[in-house]
């Protein structure tokens, strides 16, 4: 849940890329981006396997919590 944008502001890609290649070794420096789409989120969830259960994890602009079903 969110709002999303194209925001075409060069000083705003090259943070994001030079954050990219220092946190994931990912480079993309150098490049332009057009769209690039950023987001403001209220919040947030994943859902997945594991080990036979459901798990999801909630993040609903509050603490994080999981919920386990099987």
């Amino acid at each position: 849940m969110g709002d999303g944008r194209n925001v075409q502001d060069r000083e705003l890609h090259g943070r994001f890329v030079d954050h990219l290649f220092e946190e994931a070794g990912f480079d993309l420096r150098g490049q332009e981006f057009d769209p690039l789409y950023v987001a403001d989120l209220a919040g947030a969830s994943s859902v997945e396997f594991e080990n036979g259960s459901l798990r999801s994890l909630w993040r609903p602009g509050e603490g994080e919590r999981i919920v386990r079903k099987t």
